[in-house]
């Protein structure tokens, strides 16, 4: 029994140190007393299930506003702009940062250093904005066509099956710069990838089935799967790896794709 209570002590501080890694939801400094030492390179495995915490509020959201009578898309973006405030713009601010370096920079160097950048441009700019629109426009297509209840649960399902992704993206590439959060923090270990690999895609598939029905999370996956490798290609081809950067935009377009696939085949009415 001891042993039982020890593991799962345990994998609720990994779960709130991954919580306190990836969103500004506050955390208490108990779960950092008896941290490994090795950074977030085992702690990855449970980005999923923090992806778990951090969606729930803003999916409550939607639900609350929908049964207030408001429409689809308002009560979407009203959970959206709640999912990023949650994070503190975490992936949105690696999203811009990624998109003024890769469209801006003719060279690897330059690349990097524009990235470093904390001024975001009019790529960086035009990457938040078609992020945001997209992530709202398949939210309230979902929202529409299967209610908020369901849509919340689509939410749920994507913040861990995305996060999860970021997990094997940082691992398969070496680190572009030598330096950065993503370098200190440590890449992730192979068992931390299976962990969170089939973490998040159990718990994207029951929630994603349940919602729009295997067709469409089967097509969300795909697309989800044919994103994160173009997207990984593109970082080896343009800088050499992965930075912090990178692993928000990493999370941003996994997203992106999965809200696609879920919304495939929904209209919204007018």
């Amino acid at each position: 029994m001891p042993d039982i209570r020890d593991h799962a002590t345990a994998l609720v501080g990994e779960i709130m140190r991954a919580v306190a890694f990836l969103s500004r939801l506050p955390v208490s400094a108990r779960y950092f007393d008896n941290a490994p030492d090795n950074g977030m390179r085992e702690e990855t495995r449970a980005f999923p299930l923090a992806g778990v915490l951090i969606a729930a509020a803003p999916a409550l959201l939607l639900v609350f506003l929908e049964s207030l009578g408001m429409t689809a898309f308002m009560a979407a973006a009203y959970a959206t702009l709640a999912l990023v405030a949650v994070t503190g713009a975490l992936h949105e601010d690696g999203l811009a940062d990624v998109a003024d370096g890769f469209a801006g920079g003719h060279a690897k160097a330059a690349r990097l250093e524009i990235m470093k950048d904390s001024r975001i441009g009019t790529y960086g700019a035009i990457a938040i904005a078609g992020s945001l629109l997209l992530r709202v426009a398949g939210l309230a297509a979902i929202t529409a066509a299967h209610g908020a209840f369901f849509a919340g649960l689509s939410m749920i399902a994507i913040a861990a099956c995305s996060r999860a992704a970021m997990v094997w993206f940082w691992a398969s590439l070496p680190n572009a710069r030598g330096s950065g959060v993503a370098h200190d923090a440590g890449a992730p270990g192979e068992r931390a990838v299976s962990t969170a690999a089939v973490l998040g895609l159990v718990i994207f598939a029951v929630l994603a089935t349940m919602t729009t029905g295997i067709v469409n999370a089967a097509a969300a996956l795909l697309l989800a799967l044919v994103a994160l490798q173009g997207f990984s290609r593109l970082c080896k081809r343009l800088i050499g790896g992965n930075t912090g950067d990178t692993l928000g935009a990493c999370q941003q377009i996994v997203e992106i794709a999965l809200l696609t696939g879920l919304a495939l085949g929904v209209s919204i009415p007018t």
